[in-house]
């Protein structure tokens, strides 16, 4: 296992605006969706830009959470030029503190044993105050990503993969949290679970406070290439989806992250069609 020093980690550059990201106007969100804090995720907005995108989640969803992506900002990758800059970071941070968004989570991450590069993520992530990295880890990194979450106090969300790759089936992503720390658990992909024959109220049911966030999505088939569509209109059982998440204890703080991709010029229809199924179902 890799030993990292104790470090005075990164101070975060700014305090929230005065009531902005409080409890009250949060609370209201949760209570609709039976106390689940329901959020977007990132990529239902690849062809927005950040502005559009919040203003948006606000005023056209009434929710106030995202989960980032790679199409708001890039945290991640090979090359030093594609990474945005400390500058880009804080002036998303900026954004996010002004249309009243929290953002929960970024991913997902394909993570090796790299101490530099995972490092300067879990910099950028304690910038943006998120609770949550939703990674796809290498099992080698492992313990030295634990210390990465406990130094920083953020959590690890391992995503389950379709099959043919790395944590392609619950069963992987179970062994890979169950002996570990309260910071690194579970980012459940309902679309995944679905593709691997398996059972995702199951899955929520079996990690429960391991759930640290949820792709909340309907897919057309069981097939890798599926397309995700919006809830009820696929292959998912949302009635035993939903009673699974109003049944389960989980962290009061996971990234539930609604997702859609299809039309991506136009998604708000089909969100809104997901949401109302889900204020329904978990009521």
């Amino acid at each position: 296992m890799i030993r990292l020093k104790r470090r005075k980690v990164l101070q975060l550059s700014s305090t929230l605006l005065a009531g902005s990201l409080s409890s009250p106007v949060f609370a209201a969100v949760s209570l609709k969706y039976g106390g689940l804090p329901m959020g977007i995720h990132g990529a239902s907005f690849r062809e927005f830009d950040i502005e559009e995108t919040l203003r948006i989640i606000v005023e056209e969803l009434g929710l106030n959470e995202i989960e980032l992506t790679s199409s708001q900002i890039r945290l991640h990758g090979d090359l030093e030029h594609e990474l945005a800059t400390l500058g880009e970071v804080r002036r998303l941070h900026a954004q996010l503190q002004t249309a009243g968004v929290k953002a929960t989570a970024y991913g997902f991450v394909p993570m090796s044993i790299d101490l530099e590069k995972n490092t300067r993520l879990f910099q950028m992530a304690q910038e943006l105050e998120l609770k949550n990295l939703t990674v796809i880890p290498e099992y080698d990194a492992l313990d030295h990503l634990e210390e990465l979450a406990e130094l920083y106090d953020i959590r690890l969300a391992i995503h389950n993969n379709a099959p043919g790759r790395l944590y392609d089936s619950m069963e992987q992503v179970y062994e890979a949290v169950e002996d570990r720390g309260n910071n690194v658990g579970a980012c459940i992909d309902i679309g995944n679970v679905l593709r691997s024959y398996e059972d995702p109220a199951a899955a929520i049911r079996y990690l429960g406070q391991k759930v640290f966030g949820i792709h909340l999505k309907d897919v057309s088939s069981r097939s890798n290439d599926s397309e995700v569509i919006g809830l009820g209109e696929g292959i998912l059982d949302t009635e035993e989806l939903f009673a699974a998440l109003r049944e389960t204890q989980m962290p009061e703080d996971i990234a539930c992250s609604l997702e859609y991709l299809g039309q991506p010029s136009e998604p708000v229809p089909s969100l809104l069609r997901s949401l109302a199924l889900a204020e329904d179902l978990l009521n």
